[in-house]
């Protein structure tokens, strides 16, 4: 003991069940003497907390068990607002403790705020029953939500318009290329030089090629588009389309996916115009059908109709040699009607 007063530093000599911890400081020794509680170890323990306690734990462990999806965040705090709730209950009533009945409260008010915004951007999302179709048909298949899909038709992008039999989406030569539409009910015909080319039905986009194909502010249409019964159509400014699509990105893959169809479809409903005397259809894809028949007295109106809708449809010129060489039909032994 006196050897240890001379060294340079503290001496901890343990005599149970309290510490004597000796030091010098200079000229002088200093010995203090500290009990196991001091040190933090707990000489007694205290019964078990009342059940309300027990429960509010018991909340808060299965809380943190759930999952990290959207329902099992919203069980989540669904839980912590009944756990803190009952804390708060158990800090008020059994141990009366102002601090900590005070924070209870404040935790259980914020996951009812978290609660209530998370079943908030669960609501159904309900549109009008023609609107409701166009979404089924087209956009349920890619797994456009509902969310997604109400960007896309919200009043700042869209808007829904009518047609009486008769009346004119777009006149040939006239009207600009410069939107996008979708029928949603009715039926209109597209028509080229007053020569019928196809239909166009609910759920089908008006003008799609026009849309996909256009190179310049000026470009107009090529073909007419009237109305055979009451129509009523959504569209879309390009330029309100193309702003949206640079903030959502799927929604622009989803669109240019739907217009490309819809061209596909336009494609093969021309193809079905192409019919010989015989009364035999002609795949307008076949190299064995193209010709280069240049000569307009061999050429009927339907013929020249279709020549002009299909180069914009396929996107190339009118007067290009491909698109020429595409859809002319060699005639030497088949007549076209």
């Amino acid at each position: 003991m006196g050897e240890g007063l001379h060294d340079r530093g503290a001496t901890i000599l343990q005599i149970l069940p309290i510490f004597n911890i000796t030091w010098e400081e200079g000229p002088f020794n200093y010995t203090t003497y500290l009990g196991i509680g001091s040190l933090g170890w707990c000489d007694t323990w205290r019964n078990p907390q009342h059940l309300i306690f027990q429960l509010a734990n018991a909340c808060f462990f299965i809380s943190y068990l759930t999952p990290s999806t959207k329902k099992g965040i919203i069980f989540m705090h669904a839980v912590l607002v009944l756990g803190f709730f009952i804390f708060s209950t158990w800090a008020w009533v059994i141990v009366c403790a102002p601090d900590i009945f005070f924070w209870s409260l404040c935790y259980t008010f914020i996951n009812i705020c978290q609660l209530v915004f998370l079943l908030y951007q669960l609501r159904p999302v309900k549109f009008d029953p023609e609107l409701e179709e166009a979404y089924h048909t087209l956009f349920v298949p890619f797994k456009v939500s509902r969310i997604q899909f109400k960007k896309l038709i919200s009043n700042d992008m869209a808007q829904i318009m009518s047609l009486h039999a008769g009346e004119a989406y777009a006149l040939q030569n006239l009207t600009r290329t410069d939107r996008l539409g979708l029928l949603l009910s009715g039926k209109l015909n597209v028509l080229c030089d007053s020569h019928f080319l196809h239909p166009i039905l609910a759920c089908e986009f008006l003008d799609s090629p026009e849309f996909e194909s256009r190179a310049n502010m000026d470009d107009k249409f090529k073909v007419s588009i009237v109305a055979a019964t009451s129509c009523r159509y959504l569209y879309w400014q390009r330029t309100s389309l193309e702003y949206l699509f640079v903030k959502e990105t799927y929604l622009a893959t989803v669109m240019s996916t739907l217009i490309a169809r819809d061209i596909t479809t336009k494609l093969y409903a021309m193809n079905n115009k192409i019919v010989t005397e015989k009364g035999y259809h002609l795949d307008i894809r076949l190299p064995s059908i193209t010709s280069s028949l240049t000569s307009t007295d061999h050429k009927s109106p339907t013929l020249k109709a279709l020549k002009k809708h299909t180069s914009v449809l396929s996107g190339s010129q009118p007067n290009s040699p491909e698109s020429v060489n595409a859809i002319e039909i060699k005639v030497e032994k088949n007549g076209l009607k």
